[in-house]
C-alpha cells in the first residue's frame, strides 16, 4: 500500500473524529443547559418546560451511542490486552483482525436488532416529542452500531501500521492530560 493512501487514511480518521467530538461538545453542552434550565424553573418558579425530561433522554442515548461510536474511532474501546503481552508480535496482529471480524459481525447482528426494534416502535408507540415521532430519535442505535460495525471491519482491511495513532495525537485535549 502506498504512503499517499496512508496519508488519506490519517486525514479521514482525523477530520472525523474532530467532526465527532464537536458533535458530542455541543451535545454536552445542550444537555447541561437544558438541564439548568428545567432546574431553574422547576426551583424558582415551580414550573418546568413539558417536553425537556423526554428530550433529554433522548439526547442522553444519543450521547451515548455517538460516544460508543467515537470510542471504537480512536480504538479506545473496552478490550482486554493480556494476549499482546504474552503472544508474539505476529500472533497479536492476526488476533486483532479476528476480533475486528468478531466485533464487526456483533455490531451488524446489533444493528439489525436495533433497526427490528425501531420498526416495532413505529408499528406500536404514536409518541411524539417536539413535532418528530419518537422512533425517529431512536434511529440513532441502529446507525451508530451499522458504523461501528464499519468501523471494525476497516480495522481488518488496512494495515495494522495504519492504525497506529502517531505521537502528534496522543494526548489530544479531553483525553485526560494535563495542559502546561
Amino acid at each position: 500500500m502506498s504512503g499517499r493512501g496512508e496519508k488519506a487514511f490519517r486525514s479521514l480518521c482525523r477530520w472525523t473524529d474532530r467532526l465527532e467530538r464537536l458533535v458530542l461538545a455541543a451535545l454536552v453542552g445542550g444537555l447541561v443547559g437544558l438541564s439548568s434550565i428545567q432546574i431553574v424553573l422547576r426551583n424558582v418558579w415551580h414550573t418546568g418546560l413539558v417536553w425537556a425530561e423526554p428530550l433529554l433522554g433522548m439526547g442522553l442515548l444519543w450521547l451515548t451511542m455517538l460516544g460508543a461510536l467515537a470510542a471504537t474511532g480512536r480504538g479506545r474501546h473496552l478490550s482486554i490486552d493480556l494476549a499482546e503481552a504474552l503472544l508474539p508480535r505476529r500472533a497479536v496482529a492476526w488476533l486483532a483482525r479476528g476480533t475486528s471480524l468478531f466485533a464487526a459481525v456483533v455490531c451488524g447482528l446489533l444493528a439489525w436488532a436495533a433497526g427490528r426494534y425501531v420498526g416495532f416502535q413505529r408499528e406500536l408507540d404514536p409518541s411524539v416529542l417536539l413535532g418528530w415521532p419518537v422512533w425517529k430519535y431512536q434511529l440513532v442505535i441502529p446507525a451508530a452500531f451499522w458504523l461501528m460495525a464499519l468501523r471494525f471491519a476497516v480495522r481488518i482491511a488496512v494495515p495494522a501500521a495504519w492504525l497506529v495513532v502517531p505521537k502528534a495525537d496522543v494526548g489530544l485535549p479531553g483525553e485526560g492530560r494535563v495542559l502546561t
